[in-house]
């Protein structure tokens, strides 16, 4: 590949990235809340900015990666948690036939929803989602915070909470 070549895909890269921050150690978030509507795993929609007020993790998975499955202790502990909400967003195509049982046997009890067609091509307020799991930490007015582009370390999910918890 020719260096101006080469040049030309970085930038489309950076371009194409959701404006959110970068995943290694999440980052700070542009300004304006994520507006979006998903389906729910057990029908109706789940209103992002319906939540607001509470703080928002929502978890982008797919049943089939090891990594996001290993996340949910740290996600159901923070379900847990008074002023949070967790949001599991499947990518799974297949919806309710794979997710339910995998909800079952994991004994997820949080909230489940589904990607549309938009957010599984990158054409959400979500931008592209390349990996799985990605988890965003959303403040109390709907604004992500930090983003990971990885499977959580552990305890990671707790210190960040604590950190944007005690944020007024």
């Amino acid at each position: 590949m020719t260096a101006p070549r080469a040049l030309a895909v970085v930038v489309a890269a950076a371009l194409a990235a959701p404006a959110c921050g970068a995943g290694a150690g999440g980052s700070t978030a542009p300004r304006r809340p994520i507006a979006l509507v998903l389906p729910a795993v057990d029908g109706g929609e789940v209103d992002l900015a319906a939540l607001r007020g509470q703080v928002v993790v929502l978890h982008v998975f797919a049943v089939w990666s090891l990594e996001a499955t290993g996340d949910v202790p740290q996600l159901t502990e923070a379900a847990a948690r008074d002023g949070v909400e967790v949001v599991g967003l499947a990518l799974d195509p297949e919806g309710y036939q794979v997710i339910a049982p995998w909800r079952r046997a994991l004994g997820v009890r949080y909230l489940l929803t589904t990607a549309d067609a938009a957010v599984r091509a990158g054409d959400s307020p979500l931008g592209a989602l390349p990996v799985v799991p990605t988890t965003l930490v959303l403040d109390r007015r709907g604004v992500v915070v930090r983003r990971f582009d990885r499977a959580l370390a552990d305890g990671e999910l707790a210190r960040t909470l604590d950190e944007v918890l005690a944020a007024r």
